[in-house]
């Protein structure tokens, strides 16, 4: 299908800043944005629901689990598949700059890794002839990296980068392997029940399942369950609830002035002491201390599509 658009220019000044040539987010996806450019590399994913990409001149039906590589220059915007607000289509952005790149490659390059980084080196490259790559993730093995990344970005607990870093790296190491390892295949039970199971939580983590109640839900033993969730999202079922309380307690520390006892409260923790204590041991600093170190950025980040 040939599309013809007005196309704008997003620079990555926007959201990057000098220690930092990195920036995610995750966002619900509408009819406002234009087509746009941009002078950085960007992966996106879709996380949920239905929609349509429009890439340079084409346009491209997405569902869960599809994910697409945009060098710099490549025009793009996502569509969802309807208005109504209960079927969203939810997308995770990770964007980068073209040195960042390079020297994370370079690394991989280092520790004697070869096909991947030409692979990448290629892709970027000018006139390399490849505008875009697309891929579908088979185990569910985008997700999880996506997770860890928005998490960690949000969190900027010690050493968040060098975790970021690391997710990155492994997303070009399962990019490779989705488009070369056709009979890569990792065996798993219900994995779609258990990625509803990881959306689920996020959204209700003032309430969640108990593991039992999961467990039962999924008609998995608990050791069971326990051993999917570490091979997917790489944490215990306990972890992962404490990761999703935590990050949707950080999106209330930033943006509203409400007293951390209530947003605690929101959050699913009524013991202060207990919550205070997990929160520093996890983000590595105090719920007051985050709040003041987000508010004295000079810099505030803005979001993108």
């Amino acid at each position: 299908m040939t599309m013809k658009r007005i196309i704008t220019e997003s620079g990555g000044h926007l959201y990057f800043v000098p220690e930092l040539p990195l920036y995610v987010n995750r966002v619900h996806e509408s009819f406002d944005l234009q087509q746009h450019t941009h002078d950085f590399i960007e992966i996106s994913y879709v996380a949920e629901g239905r929609g349509s990409h429009y890439i340079e001149n084409v346009s491209m039906n997405v569902t869960k689990g599809d994910l697409f590589f945009l060098p710099v220059g490549i025009s793009h915007v996502f569509r969802p598949a309807s208005t109504n607000q209960n079927k969203p289509l939810i997308v995770y952005n990770c964007i980068f700059t073209q040195a960042w790149m390079n020297q994370l490659l370079q690394h991989a390059v280092t520790m004697g890794e070869q096909e991947i980084p030409l692979f990448f080196q290629k892709a970027t490259a000018p006139h390399g002839g490849v505008e875009f790559l697309s891929f579908h993730e088979q185990n569910g093995e985008f997700q999880p990296l996506f997770e860890r990344l928005h998490f960690e970005y949000k969190a900027r607990r010690a050493g968040f980068i060098t975790v970021m870093q690391s997710c990155v790296e492994q997303l070009f190491v399962y990019m490779h392997r989705a488009k070369f390892d056709s009979d890569y295949s990792v065996p798993h039970t219900s994995m779609k029940s258990i990625e509803n199971l990881l959306t689920y939580i996020r959204m209700n983590c003032s309430d969640p399942l108990t593991l039992v109640e999961a467990a039962a839900k999924l008609s998995l033993s608990e050791r069971q369950l326990q051993r999917q969730l570490k091979k997917l999202t790489g944490m215990s079922y306990t972890t992962y609830v404490q990761h999703a309380r935590l990050e949707a307690c950080c999106q209330y520390l930033r943006e509203s002035s409400d007293k951390i006892s209530d947003i605690a409260a929101l959050v699913g923790y009524q013991d202060m002491k207990f919550f205070n204590q997990l929160f520093k041991k996890m983000i590595g600093v105090t719920p007051r201390q985050y709040r003041q170190q987000q508010a004295e950025r000079k810099k505030p980040l803005t979001s993108i599509e």
